[in-house]
This record gives structure tokens, C-alpha cells and sequence, in this order.
């Protein structure tokens, strides 16, 4: 059985609207689907996220799925990063990033910063992930699109969907469903 995990972003949880759609469709399609709420989202650490994953997830295999919101796919990479994880199925990863802008507290940039500045080791999630896509926005007010695109390319030669005017596909920019995170998992899970 196919097994599907979706990890919201930053001060995210497991009801947001398009986390919640995003498991409906999972289940929708014949996933054993998981729909976490991360600990501490409105402060989140990569030993928690990462932690967190390993618990839940346990023995990733070819078909073991993952879609991952903004650092939702930071925890997503970090967690595949670990050599004694071997296989995983796939990854659709909603605006992620290595660079942020608009970060305007002094908390936002200090929960940011370990985020931005421990690298991942993309050669390593290159051997164990078969399928990567990434989805990001040509408006997002905090992932710059051609830095971090042209970044992820370099590094994972993932396969690139650019949706126009869904911000950081939040509620608050009106993203609600996403059907191309769903047409992309199913690409790289059939």
C-alpha cells in the first residue's frame, strides 16, 4: 500500500484549509495518508521536525510519499538527508525554499535562521528519492521564485510546476486546494 505523509509549514497545523484538502485528496486516491501536526509550529526546531517525522513515518520505503508545505519540505529533506534511510517514493514540496525575505521580527528571524543555515545534503536525498517535484508561486511574499528554483534545479533536478498569483499558498492568499500538488503526486507515484 501506498502510504502518503503531508507536513504543513510555520505556524501551520493539520486543519489549515489546504493541508486538510491536500489529505482528502490523498485518501481520495488510495493513500494511507497521514496528515501531522508538527510540534511547536509557531517555533519550530529541525531536531523536532525531523524527530517528529522519524516517529511517525518509521521504515520508508519506494512507497512512501511525502507533500510538504514551505518548511514543511525544509523537515521533509532534512528528515530523507539521514544515511540510514535507504528509499522513499516521492516528494511534492509546496513553495520550498533555501532563501526567505520579509522575515520583520526579530523572533521570525532567529526561529529562520538554523533553517537557512545548516545546509542539506542534497546528494544524499538525491540517492534515495526517485521522484521530486516542487511547486512554487510567481508572487510569493517569502520565497524569492528564481533563487530558490534555480537553487533546488542545481541540486535535486526536480520537476518544476509555477502557479501564478497563489502567493505562499496560504488561506490568506486564497489557496484553498491545490490540484496540482495532487496531479503532481500522481505523477510520481504512478
Amino acid at each position: 500500500m501506498k502510504r502518503l505523509f503531508i507536513v504543513h509549514g510555520w505556524d501551520g497545523s493539520s486543519s489549515e484549509p489546504l493541508i486538510a484538502w491536500l489529505g482528502k485528496e490523498g485518501k481520495r486516491l488510495g493513500f494511507e495518508t497521514t496528515v501531522l501536526d508538527m510540534p511547536n509550529p509557531a517555533s519550530p526546531t529541525i531536531d523536532a521536525w525531523v524527530n517528529h517525522l522519524e516517529s511517525v513515518v518509521m521504515y520508508p520505503d519506494e512507497n512512501t510519499f511525502f507533500i510538504g508545505h514551505s518548511m514543511g519540505c525544509q523537515a521533509i529533506l532534512r528528515y530523507l538527508q539521514a544515511p540510514e534511510i535507504t528509499e522513499a517514493g516521492g516528494v511534492v514540496c509546496i513553495t520550498p525554499w533555501i532563501t526567505l525575505v520579509n522575515m520583520n521580527t526579530d523572533e521570525e528571524k532567529t526561529i529562520a535562521r538554523p533553517w537557512l543555515e545548516n545546509p542539506i545534503n542534497f546528494s544524499q536525498i538525491k540517492k534515495v528519492v526517485k521522484r521530486i517535484s516542487m511547486i512554487f508561486s510567481d508572487n510569493d511574499q517569502f520565497v524569492p521564485l528564481a533563487e530558490n528554483k534555480d537553487l533546488f534545479v542545481a541540486k535535486l533536478d526536480p520537476a518544476i510546476v509555477i502557479e501564478q498569483g497563489k502567493g505562499h499558498f496560504a488561506e490568506s492568499d486564497g489557496v484553498t486546494q491545490l490540484p496540482s500538488a495532487i496531479a503532481e503526486l500522481q505523477k510520481i507515484s504512478g
